[in-house]
């Protein structure tokens, strides 16, 4: 970093020196990403999807062991 010759160092009680307005980084106002409250609707669907899925699993697997022989409401 390099000091301007034509100019003193600032004090520390000084506050820094104004910038320009053009020149500062401004932040978008709009994001161009939608965030996860634009996806709510994805979110719920992958949710009931995998609980569909954890759910035709448990009964392949339940079907292809053998199957379950308990019967709670007859004899």
């Amino acid at each position: 970093m390099t000091v301007p010759v034509d100019r003193p160092p600032a004090a520390a009680e000084e506050p820094p020196p104004a910038t320009r307005v053009e020149d500062a980084p401004h932040a978008p106002e709009d994001s161009e990403k939608p965030g996860i409250e634009d996806r709510r609707w994805l979110l719920f669907a992958v949710v009931v999807a995998f609980i569909v899925i954890a759910f035709t699993g448990m009964l392949v697997l339940t079907a292809l062991g053998g199957g379950s022989n308990y019967i709670p409401w007859g004899d």
